[in-house]
């Protein structure tokens, strides 16, 4: 069992965790056969999902129904408005999107989790026990899948969570008790065990708490 689905395992997900890797123009003849370009415009926030869900995405620029998310990931420029999220890394061909606990692939970026809000309190435990302080969040104006836990995890290296945009949250059907957090490949290993510890602990603690109403 990797890392990643010890992951998913340990905070018990429906969804698969989602790497996210940046192809770049050099590396634009070096990709899998298994990832596939889409056939249709869609959202970011879809091609996430349709990850997490088990496929295997290549998304360029001109892959976007939604313009933030093509501005936000670098593949267009914004014309006014300054946008502190947003990624712009030159040379970038390229994104590719896939289940990460099914395939292994070496030095991407980042993962993203769908997570509900009991996810959200093992992961910010874990970080606490690990780094010894307190975990902040951006939740800018431009938010979403693309920024939060896309771009600005990317470019931070830090764990990010997004509430999701209305576009996200009603035209790609995610659950409105569903979440989305972003970790930077570099904090994975420790994040995963940690969090396997925490589930281990949260188990005990639920056993001793049937005990207890039993004894009662």
């Amino acid at each position: 069992m990797n890392k990643f689905e010890i992951l998913k395992k340990s905070l018990d997900l429906k969804y698969n965790p989602i790497g996210i890797k940046l192809i770049f123009e050099n590396e634009a003849n070096q990709i899998p056969d298994k990832f596939k370009e889409p056939e249709n415009l869609q959202r970011y926030c879809a091609f996430v999902k349709k990850a997490a869900q088990g496929e295997f995405i290549k998304i360029k620029k001109g892959d976007f129904s939604c313009v933030t998310a093509e501005i936000m990931l670098g593949f267009k420029k914004p014309k006014k408005v300054e946008m502190n999220m947003r990624m712009n890394i030159k040379g970038l061909n390229s994104i590719l999107l896939f289940p990460a606990n099914k395939y292994n692939m070496n030095n991407f970026e980042s993962i993203i989790l769908i997570v509900t809000p009991k996810n959200c309190m093992d992961i910010i435990e874990a970080h606490t026990r690990i780094f010894k302080k307190q975990l902040k969040i951006s939740c800018g104006l431009y938010t979403g899948v693309c920024s939060e836990v896309t771009a600005q995890v990317i470019k931070a290296e830090k764990i990010n969570f997004s509430f999701l945009c209305s576009g996200s949250r009603f035209l790609t059907g995610f659950d409105e008790c569903e979440l989305f957090c972003g970790i930077p490949l570099k904090m994975i290993s420790e994040i995963v065990k940690t969090i396997r510890e925490i589930s281990e602990e949260r188990k005990i603690d639920r056993t001793l708490i049937e005990q207890l109403k039993n004894h009662s």
